[in-house]
């Protein structure tokens, strides 16, 4: 079994979520961290036990390194990964992909121009939820999905001063629904026809972005997404350090046949519960594995694309979406 060494860059928020799946991957070891805050870079250096790197390009020019992964805002990302790829790097990176189309569309150039693998974890990535959800509907048995329903309630991101940026981030939509907009197209599996757009400030008027948005997403050959999130009610933020807020989420899927189809946890795992008539079906979500990183290195030797990752014209696609260019 080959192992792979990888990079990351940036050792914020998002690597907190993170950091137990790269642990316990077989087949990726995490070899060194670069983030501008010298101190966050050194604590996860200790989990890891590996080094941390000030100059981003000694990573670059490191041929021990064959994977890197992008944990950067958006509008940070574009510049390293055109140098992680030119340097023959494959790359994982977070959503959103890009702050704008453009910036997807030149970076899925570089990575078909160099031949690197590239992909973007989303809140589908590992979710074993999601995985069973497109299988049943693969498979029919319940009928197609027909509706997508979901709305996410909470705090507006108050640890950076990044997030609520319309250029650098573009606001509630593009920073927290693009996770249900892109797992509504995966469970949907067809072409996005057309979307309505809403967005308006309701309660935070000195914010640079709206406080509100929603989106109607029309799939071909039927099925709606109706995805909506706003930062208007005043909720608990437990913690400013980072993504430690009150959240409430609203969630439920319907298919052709009248099956609604929610998503409950019993002793600790995720159930489909599917009702219809008043008669509820348990279903299974089995575990995934391996860990998106040991089914990334896989792709990288010859596998297949992981299905828990968006490759980047689905990642590209979502920012089209959002910023309707």
């Amino acid at each position: 079994m080959k192992t792979h060494s990888i990079a990351l860059f940036g050792c914020g928020d998002f690597l907190r979520w993170q950091a137990d799946s790269l642990k316990n991957s077989k087949t990726v070891r995490v070899a060194a961290l670069s983030d501008p805050d010298q101190t966050r870079a050194q604590k996860y250096a200790n989990q890891f036990g590996c080094r941390v790197v000030a100059d981003p390009d000694a990573i670059f020019a490191d041929k021990s390194i064959d994977l890197v992964a992008l944990f950067v805002p958006p509008w940070v990302r574009k510049g390293l990964f055109l140098k992680a790829a030119a340097a023959g790097k494959h790359i994982i990176a977070t959503k959103p992909f890009g702050s704008t189309t453009a910036d997807c569309q030149e970076m899925s150039a570089a990575a078909a121009r160099t031949g690197i693998k590239a992909g973007v974890i989303y809140s589908r990535t590992d979710d074993p939820f999601m995985e069973a959800a497109r299988d049943l509907f693969s498979s029919g048995r319940l009928g197609r999905l027909a509706l997508y329903k979901q709305d996410w309630i909470h705090a507006y991101p108050q640890w950076n001063n990044w997030a609520t940026d319309p250029e650098k981030n573009g606001g509630p939509f593009m920073d927290a629904m693009i996770h249900n907009l892109n797992a509504a197209c995966y469970l949907m599996d067809r072409p996005v026809e057309k979307t309505t757009f809403f967005s308006d400030r309701l309660a935070h008027p000195d914010l640079k972005c709206a406080d509100t948005e929603a989106m109607f997403v029309n799939f071909a050959g039927g099925g709606v997404a109706n995805l909506f999130i706003t930062w208007a009610a005043d909720l608990a933020t437990h913690s400013r350090e980072g993504n430690d807020r009150e959240h409430i989420d609203l969630f439920y899927l319907i298919t052709d046949k009248g099956w609604r189809i929610t998503k409950e946890w019993r002793d600790g795992r995720p159930v489909m519960i599917a009702s219809r008539e008043g008669k509820q079906e348990v279903i299974p979500c089995p575990p995934i594995t391996p860990t998106p990183y040991d089914a990334f290195a896989a792709h990288v030797d010859g596998a297949p694309f992981p299905r828990g990752l968006a490759n980047l014209a689905d990642a590209t696609r979502d920012i089209s979406l959002v910023r309707r260019v």
